[in-house]
């Protein structure tokens, strides 16, 4: 194959590479456009639940961007969201939905239905677990980045009113720098075209230069025929005549004898193999083609798959965002109430044993006016010792810098499920210098308890609860900063010096929660918060009768002749248990939670 031949070839060659190229990216580019963000499925979604919901495995890939918009039929009010699996697992947990299954790139959205309740507790807009949310009429939407974690999108009412949800669904992708390939492809596969062009010419303009270069009467007759036919003579023109030449002088005549050979058959010659043609050398195709594949992975995001061992991740229970947010609005309902307000939303912000407390210091300060005293207003976390989670309910301790000074303050916050919000449902106030062992962290998070920490743990609380009511000091246990936790024996009405027909006299006592305890690893055993109420019931016989002294005692007035009480304390503390056997208590003081009385 000569040289021409093979630039011919290469030339159709890369025409034949250019002009895919050239229409492929340029019809990537016109149709993605700029924002590198192309809608690929779009279709109605309703059903008589009042949620939309997609499920994890929607997407099966990592790297774009899921662009996911919705409007309703009346283009009304719209709440669009995006959060972990765990955290809409929770909140649409018996809640009637359509649960978007797929939305694949032929643009089919295909859904299922699934019965249950009207609506979730809780309008999505007070949660603050959303990674992302939209809310309002017409197109409302949320963009997040496809990667590992399993995540899932809400489409509802803002006000989870219930009723029956028609929505128009939008589902694009995004891929970064997918539109500046398209144009490069484009302008790449131009380039193609162009040599290939340029080929043509280049061998074209050197055959004509060749064969001008050549006399007629030398040139090939397939060289001849490229030459432009000559016109032809109109007719009734003589032809030209040819130019006269000198007359040539005669040929002496020769005479010479020829001597026949005989005749032989001639050798057969066997024509040599023709040259192997040369290969074509590859460097533009391979670098065309490295040149292609270097272009896409540079400019535009190569999307990965999904690993599905990551889709059943762990998440933090409360970030230190979170925990930032429900100290700001704890403080404000507190310091409300501690001024004396009706109106303070304490249930918002608090629940369990602490609840308890609070509620009954409002309602004492309330009949005797006077301010409790050593109880904190507001506190600024500082430490956030959440665990790693994968279900609710959560929980996670936090400690913080108390305005009442001290040590810092700690606290056990808790949630019940998505709907509901954060609760400080135990709260210890440590005494200034007072020090506690600091929980084990890895990777950010706190580290749960073994099993062997925490059976030791609700062995020496279930010591200290014996303790309250019997009184009787239980052994390897320090009680020396435990505060209100001694106290417990001795709290109620003194009847030490009655008679023995007075009447009768009880205690009771018990750990709050028990079943709740949240344990965390230190570097000698666990830690945590605990809380032991106990309630002194006191029944008095006929003929006798208890008179409250004149200061009074809690919410019954001083001066009251009773016959009948039940009178309930509650100490919270912060327990360490060693692996030795040993516990430490570090309390604070003891407080009422209850207080039920009648006269004679």
């Amino acid at each position: 194959m000569t040289r021409a031949r093979l630039r011919t070839v290469l030339a159709v060659a890369l025409i034949v590479l250019g002009t895919p190229l050239l229409l492929a990216g340029a019809a990537t580019a016109i149709y993605v456009g700029p924002d590198d963000t192309v809608e690929y499925a779009r279709a109605d979604v309703s059903g008589e639940g009042s949620v939309a919901a997609t499920a994890v495995g929607i997407a099966t890939v990592t790297g774009p961007v899921l662009h996911v918009s919705a409007r309703t039929a009346d283009d009304s009010d719209v709440f669009v969201g995006v959060a972990h699996r765990i955290h809409v697992d929770s909140y649409l947990d018996g809640v009637g939905q359509q649960t978007v299954t797929a939305a694949d790139l032929r643009g089919e959205v295909t859904s299922s239905s699934e019965p249950g309740s009207p609506a979730p507790a809780a309008p999505p807009g007070d949660l603050d677990w959303w990674e992302s949310s939209s809310s309002g009429p017409g197109w409302r939407g949320v963009s997040y980045e496809l990667t590992d974690e399993p995540v899932r999108v809400v489409v509802m009412s803002p006000s989870a009113s219930g009723e029956a949800l028609d929505v128009e669904l939008s589902f694009g992708a995004e891929v970064d720098g997918i539109f500046l390939t398209g144009v490069l492809v484009g302008a790449g596969g131009l380039l193609l075209i162009a040599g290939g062009v340029l080929l043509i010419w280049l061998r074209r303009r050197r055959r004509r230069r060749a064969l001008r270069a050549v006399p007629d009467d030398e040139k090939a007759p397939e060289e001849k025929k490229d030459e432009p036919p000559k016109p032809p003579e109109e007719p009734g023109e003589p032809a030209p005549k040819p130019a006269e030449e000198p007359a040539a002088e005669p040929a002496k005549e020769t005479i010479a004898t020829v001597t026949p050979l005989p005749k032989r058959p001639l050798p057969e010659r066997t024509p040599p193999p023709p040259a192997p043609a040369p290969p074509p050398k590859p460097s533009a195709r391979i670098a065309v083609v490295l040149g292609l594949s270097g272009l896409v992975t540079a400019c535009a995001q190569v999307p990965g798959e999904v690993d599905q061992g990551a889709r059943d991740a762990l998440i933090p229970a409360i970030t230190s965002d979170r925990a930032e947010g429900f100290f700001e609005q704890y403080n404000e309902v507190v310091g409300a109430a501690a001024g004396g307000s009706d109106a303070a939303p304490l249930a918002e912000v608090e629940g369990g044993a602490l609840l308890a407390t609070s509620q009954f210091a409002a309602e004492e300060q309330q009949v005797t006016g006077v301010v409790p005293e050593g109880l904190p207003t507001s506190v600024t976390p500082s430490v956030v010792l959440s665990p790693q989670v994968g279900e609710y309910p959560m929980w996670a301790i936090v400690t913080g810098e108390s305005s009442a000074g001290g040590a810092p303050s700690w606290f056990l916050l808790t949630r019940e499920n998505a709907a509901s919000p954060w609760l400080a449902s135990l709260a210890v106030h440590p005494a200034e210098g007072t020090s506690v062992t600091a929980p084990l962290t890895a990777g950010g998070a706190a580290v749960v308890a073994d099993d062997a920490a925490a059976r030791r743990g609700d062995e020496v609380l279930e010591a200290l609860r014996a303790y309250g009511e019997t009184g009787e000091e239980p052994e390897g246990i320090d009680l020396t900063l435990a505060d209100g936790l001694s106290n417990l024996p001795g709290h109620g009405l003194q009847l030490d010096t009655a008679p023995p027909e007075f009447g009768t006299a009880t205690r009771s006592c018990a750990v709050e929660d028990a079943d709740d305890v949240h344990w965390l690893q230190t570097e000698y055993g666990a830690v945590a918060l605990a809380s032991i109420s106990c309630t002194q019931s006191v029944t008095v016989n006929p003929g006798f009768s208890v008179v409250i002294e004149a200061a009074g005692l809690g919410t019954i007035p001083g001066g009251s002749q009773i016959s009948q009480a039940e009178i309930s304390q509650n100490a919270t503390f912060i327990l360490s248990v060693d692996t030795d056997g040993s516990a430490t208590v570090v309390g604070q003081r003891m407080q009422p939670i209850g207080m039920t009385w009648s006269l004679p």
